[in-house]
């Protein structure tokens, strides 16, 4: 049992320890920037755009989720006033508004961070 054990543990080492480098496609060849593969550089590009530059997307999806928010609010208020009254619907909408903002902010502080380069 023990011995089975170890086998599993090592195997699964090996195989998380393989998976760690990153496979390049061609043209990126390894060693080039140093390390294991590409230059940071060549990764970006690789990659695709930088959160930085996608801060448009951000403030599109925040006022989607707000209109969708209060989109569903006006629905429980006019559709069901007997379950939804007014006065609880400005209340959702307010908290609702404040925890998406909270969301917005977080991510534009976490997206405009600057990377550590070791």
């Amino acid at each position: 049992m023990q011995l089975k054990y170890y086998l599993l543990t090592a195997k699964f080492k090996r195989e998380w320890a393989d998976s760690i480098f990153m496979t390049l496609p061609k043209g990126y060849a390894p060693g080039r920037g140093g390390g294991y593969g590409g230059s940071r550089d060549d990764i970006e590009k690789m990659i695709g755009r930088r959160v930085e530059n996608m801060t448009g997307v951000y403030i599109l999806g925040f006022a989607l989720c707000w209109a969708a928010t209060a989109g569903g609010i006006y629905v429980g208020v006019t559709v069901y006033p007997w379950a939804y009254p007014l006065p609880s619907g400005i209340y959702a909408l307010s908290v609702l508004t404040v925890i998406e903002a909270l969301g917005f902010f977080f991510i534009m502080k976490v997206s405009h961070e600057k990377p550590l380069r070791a």
